[in-house]
């Protein structure tokens, strides 16, 4: 047990396990220093938690709490409103306009700001990256000045802009004082009166969706009521896309953190307390994070209890913008066009027309509420209010998407990236941000995501070409694998922010196989081992070198190769190398390999060391990857596995097919063609190279090559993937195998997508085999470390990143020797 974990226990000194006071040096000032510090920066409550031992001055510390977060750009502590607002009178506005102005003053970037903090003060303040840019060139403007025209806080806005909000969203009172009150018309009195005299235990937690609309939005404005978020432990979450998300920086706070491991769990069909206890935190921790996704727009419940429930007048006069079922939820951006927020339109609305109508409602709706003893009152966004939320009509949603067969498609940053900055279509871009911020998006989402994938412009050159490209092939994937099942999309990377354990119990609750774009980064590789079937790398071994080596060594096909540790130094090419004209270098820190004449690799690869590992191959090609290449996919039809000529049949993939077992799986064999070594003498080494090897991304890393199948492409159905004309299979090597589903060339594509479907790749009968495959392919993986790394065969373990197996020494592989051990100073290669 760490010292965090027992302050979060509430463990007090006396309590303490031994190893625990021998950490701290047996000081109980130490352990009363770090209480503070934990508690200030978890924005901790002062009442019922042991900060209140050490701070008894609870105002004192609800004053460090608020400069603390506002000093580290923090979000707006929403659990602690009843305190921070009512007793402090600090508003969310407040606080933004004292973070905007330090900043400005600073002159720190926009970017200074986490993606949630700017995502709120945008909401609130109306200040997005060009506003604050704005401000930036204006404040220095009269910084020249001897007399300023305006202060900074004079140029910042005085009062928050129009809010969205929720008729399920109670209204509370905040810091209302006497010269308030003078101020306000009869409506927004007889308003505060109600919200000041209801009795506990439902102190201020009225449902605006009962108030005047207008009268709300007044009150807000004017800093006297703020809004707390309802979030019951069964309730059911769902995220749409995110518009007007803004994309900075991830800060890691523990909020914010939070935040993101929650994100890439909702699906909307696990309750609030389900995923909770998938993620092993505490249920309030959730709740509080749900609410504050339902204030940002970013989420909605599926059911918010004000179904049926008569709503004021007012709110049936305000566009209908979203509906209680929407899978989409309302854009901020739209929100602070229009100024005004959707309530749950469709419910009956009351005709209250003054203000002895509105206080006999509310004070009718609030006795109602007193009479529901049993009614649970925690609210998401304090740890008062009252909930208006769902009842047992929530329940068919608890439905086993186990059983009924829903699929993940896991994908890297690298798709999220082409959907940004293609310029396909001006309404996927919120798609693409939720992809890469959310890190999923559910079935329910998919269908609006594919129209708009329909509506991508089609280039004929350039890096346009490449996106567009991708795109298509991205919505051909979708479709076949959402025929007769339901299908998410997972990137990979956000998966890393769950510990393994956790991420193990939402990817078995939620899905039978996880499908894989191909080729993968190793950091999206992020599945626990043997967790359920997987069309893709197992481990992100299967995406290295290591991975390459060990199929060689099966298939006893492959180039000569040599894999060196970062920082060695090779005086010079080992024998297996010699006569080499040229070689085919890939750093794992690099995006894509490096085609190189022998004679002036040996400086490049030694200066690549010193960052990472390295991989050199001879290559036997032609003047370009894109002429030598052939790429085979399997599962393999029946057809071409009863004729000679099929590239299925090439020793190599068919010493793979057995070994393996690769007819359960889905992906490509790639080869490469040898050339006759009198043409190799005839090339001249520079030809073709002067820039980075660009077509070797359609094996790796999904750069567009021509379509290349080994076999034309026929009508009505595909072709056999065949030898070309004058060619046997001597004349090819194995350079890789690649698991997955390739979104750089169509024609693969449609062929693998075709095969899943023709062979019952994702039948369940065949789940078994793709376990037994992976496992096949991790363990030839493992015994290869295990025999040749020297006892290094795992990686430093970190929760949010994934790395490879380090090479401890060079190894190096020939067809005549298999894998072997290299050593500069006894070359036995």
């Amino acid at each position: 047990m760490d010292v965090e974990s027992c302050i979060c226990a509430n463990v007090a000194w006396q309590q303490l396990p031994d190893e625990v006071r021998m950490m701290l040096g047996n000081s109980t000032k130490e352990y009363d220093k770090l209480i503070v510090e934990y508690s200030i920066r978890n924005q901790l409550r002062h009442k019922g938690n042991l900060v209140r031992h050490i701070k008894k001055d609870a105002e004192a510390y609800y004053d460090q709490v608020i400069k603390y977060s506002a000093s580290h750009l923090m979000l707006f502590p929403y659990h602690l409103s009843d305190i921070i607002i009512r007793e402090l009178r600090i508003t969310p506005f407040n606080y933004y306009v004292q973070i905007i102005v330090e900043m400005i003053n600073a002159e720190k970037s926009y970017d200074s700001l986490p993606n949630f903090t700017a995502a709120d003060a945008m909401r609130l303040l109306g200040i997005g990256r060009n506003q604050y840019i704005d401000l930036m060139n204006q404040n220095r403007s009269n910084r020249r000045l001897f007399r300023r025209a305006k202060s900074l806080r004079e140029m910042l806005p005085g009062q928050p802009v129009p809010q969205s909000m929720e008729s399920w969203w109670t209204v509370c009172p905040g810091c209302v004082l006497e010269t308030d009150i003078k101020m306000l018309n009869a409506d927004e009195k007889a308003t505060i009166d109600i919200l000041l005299d209801t009795a506990p235990p439902i102190t201020g937690a009225v449902p605006a969706g009962i108030i005047d609309y207008r009268v709300v939005q007044s009150l807000f404005t004017k800093g006297l009521v703020y809004f707390d978020v309802p979030v019951r432990d069964d309730d059911y979450i769902f995220v749409g896309p995110l518009d007007g998300f803004v994309m900075n920086r991830v800060l890691g706070d523990y909020f914010e953190t939070l935040l993101y491991k929650i994100f890439v769990t909702i699906d909307g069909m696990t309750t609030v307390a389900e995923i909770a206890d998938m993620l092993h935190i505490d249920v309030q921790l959730a709740k509080n994070a749900m609410a504050v996704f339902c204030r940002l727009g970013f989420a909605k419940k599926r059911v918010t209890g004000m179904e049926g429930e008569k709503l004021h007048q007012s709110w049936s006069s305000l566009p209908s913008l979203v509906s209680p079922q929407s899978p989409l939820p309302l854009s901020p951006t739209s929100i602070l066009a229009t100024g005004m927020g959707g309530g749950d339109i469709g419910t009956s609305p009351s005709s209250p027309t003054g203000s002895s109508s509105l206080a006999a409602d509310l004070s009718e709706a609030i006795l109602d509420a007193d009479n529901d003893d049993e009614e649970e009152t925690t609210g998401g966004g304090g740890d008062e209010g009252g909930t208006m939320n769902t009842s047992s009509s929530s329940a068919p949603m608890t439905t086993d998407v186990t059983s009924s067969g829903r699929c993940a498609f896991l994908f890297d940053a690298n798709l999220a990236a082409f959907l940004m900055m293609g310029n396909l279509s001006a309404s996927l871009k919120s798609h693409a941000v939720t992809l890469f911020e959310v890190g999923k998006l559910t079935d329910e989402q998919l269908k609006d995501f594919m129209e708009q994938l329909e509506k991508v412009n089609r280039f004929a050159e350039g890096e346009a070409q490449r996106f567009s490209e991708h795109a298509m092939t991205l919505l051909h994937t979708l479709k076949s694998l959402r025929n007769g099942r339901e299908l998410d999309l997972i990137r990979g990377e956000s998966l890393l922010s769950l510990d393994a354990q956790s991420r193990a119990r939402v990817l078995l609750k939620s899905y039978s196989t996880i499908i894989a774009m191909a080729p993968l980064l190793v950091d999206a590789c992020a599945l626990p081992l043997s967790s359920l079937p997987l069309l893709g790398p197992p481990i992100p071994e299967a995406c290295s070198p290591w991975c390459r080596l060990a199929l060689y060594a099966v298939a006893k096909s492959g180039l000569r190769s040599i894999f060196v540790p970062k920082g060695t130094r090779l005086p010079f090419w080992p024998r297996l190398l010699n006569g080499a004209r040229r070689l085919l270098v890939t750093s794992l820190n690099q995006a894509e390999p490096q085609l190189l004449p022998a004679a002036a690799a040996l400086a490049v690869v030694n200066e690549l060391q010193m960052q990472s590992a390295v991989l050199v191959q001879e290559f036997l090609g032609g003047a370009s990857l894109e002429d030598a290449l052939v790429h085979v996919p399997f599962p393999f039809a029946p057809e071409e596995l009863q004729r000679e000529d099929s590239l299925a049949n090439h020793p190599a993939v068919a010493a793979l097919r057995e070994t393996i077992g690769l007819g359960s799986l889905a992906g490509y064999v790639v080869l490469t063609r040898k050339l006759p070594e009198d043409v190799l003498a005839s090339l001249e080494d520079d030809e073709g190279l002067q820039s980075p090897y660009a077509a070797a991304a359609a094996i790796a890393f999904g750069t567009p090559k021509k379509k290349k199948s080994g076999g034309a492409e026929g009508e009505g159905r595909e072709s056999p993937f065949v030898l070309p004309p004058s060619s046997s299979h001597s004349d090819f090597l194995l350079l890789d195998v690649v698991f997955g589903i390739p979104l750089f060339d169509e024609h693969l594509n449609a062929v693998i997508c075709q095969r899943i479907r023709s062979e019952g790749v994702l039948s369940p009968e065949n789940r078994v085999n793709i376990q037994f495959a992976n496992k096949t392919l991790v363990d030839l993986t493992q015994d290869l470390l295990n025999k040749h790394n020297f006892g290094v065969t795992t990686s430093a373990p970190h929760s949010d990143k994934v790395e490879v197996v380090p090479p401890v020494r060079p190894i190096g592989f020939c067809p005549e020797a298999g894998i072997v051990p290299y050593s500069p100073t006894e070359d036995p290669i």
